[in-house]
């Protein structure tokens, strides 16, 4: 059984919500980085889109560990955290920021980049969830 399949109804409509969560990666001293994104559960990952010369980018490369954690607006008590590793993979086409934004009612993403931008899937594999 994959962790997300036992995952709770509360935590998977969380990820499922057009929310901005928070992506902490490690820089090369092992010191935490966080930055807010826009996300999108794929089966049992959840998926990021990252441009060249991000730092979380950066940061994948040298240490793949990551955490995940996201709040539901209307109940902020209620959250989920996700820790896993985060596999990096091209985007060549920015599928998956056109379907991040999608999920934030926008068509496609392609307003969000300059042309010639070089987009990345960032996809954080679980193997703890956490939240309440």
């Amino acid at each position: 059984m994959s962790v997300m399949s036992s995952t709770n109804e509360k935590f998977l409509a969380i990820l499922q919500g057009p929310y901005t969560g928070v992506l902490t990666t490690l820089f090369a001293d092992g010191s935490p980085q966080s930055t807010p994104v826009w996300f999108l559960l794929d089966g049992d990952d959840v998926l990021f889109s990252t441009t060249a010369g991000a730092q979380k980018l950066r940061n994948i490369m040298g240490d793949g560990r990551a955490t995940f954690a996201v709040y539901d607006p209307a109940d902020d008590m209620s959250y989920v955290e996700v820790r896993g590793a985060i596999k990096i993979s091209e985007d060549p086409t920015a599928d998956t920021r056109d379907r991040i934004v999608q999920k934030h009612g926008y068509v496609d993403g392609s307003a969000f980049d300059a042309q010639g931008t070089q987009r990345f899937t960032l996809r954080l594999t679980p193997t703890k969830i956490i939240g309440r």
